[in-house]
């Protein structure tokens, strides 16, 4: 097996994204890999993502692109946090169900490896919220290596 040179890193914007990405620029550094960054917005189900916000003063936008401006300044920020990564580093928002659009994402852009957090969940909470980590690794086309992040207090 190669050595990989292209990682891709989705994350949740929980507090344990930073550990991932993190962990993936480490493992990248030896190797020289690129670290690609990504949080997938998922848009609500039971609302309409063209669904209009606003409020007195602001222009009307629609649900996702007031999502898709707060995940890119959140990503930005959790980005901005890591001092001068020694690899080249990427980072970008995108729209769509969390697992299909990671494994579209991995496949089309040719990585080597997915570096991705799971919290855990068992349960109810695993039958409700699904598994973003059990799809990509039953389904993606290179090795994924999965972090256990703890959950949010």
């Amino acid at each position: 097996m190669a050595a990989p040179t292209r990682i891709l890193v989705p994350v949740d914007l929980s507090e344990g994204s930073r550990a991932v990405i993190d962990y993936a620029v480490q493992l990248g550094r030896p190797f020289g890999a690129s670290v690609h960054v990504v949080h997938a917005w998922e848009p609500p189900q039971y609302v309409a993502p063209d669904l209009l916000v606003a409020a007195p003063g602001w222009n009307s936008l629609s649900l996702e692109q007031v999502a898709v401006e707060t995940a890119t300044k959140d990503l930005a920020t959790l980005i901005q946090k890591l001092e001068s990564p020694p690899v080249p580093l990427t980072h970008k928002v995108v729209v769509g169900e969390a697992g299909s659009t990671i494994l579209d994402l991995a496949e089309q852009g040719k990585y080597d490896l997915i570096v991705m957090g799971t919290h855990g969940r068992r349960g109810l909470g695993r039958l409700l919220l699904g598994s973003v980590a059990q799809k990509v690794v039953s389904r993606a086309h290179c090795p994924v290596l999965t972090l256990h992040v703890a959950p949010e207090k």
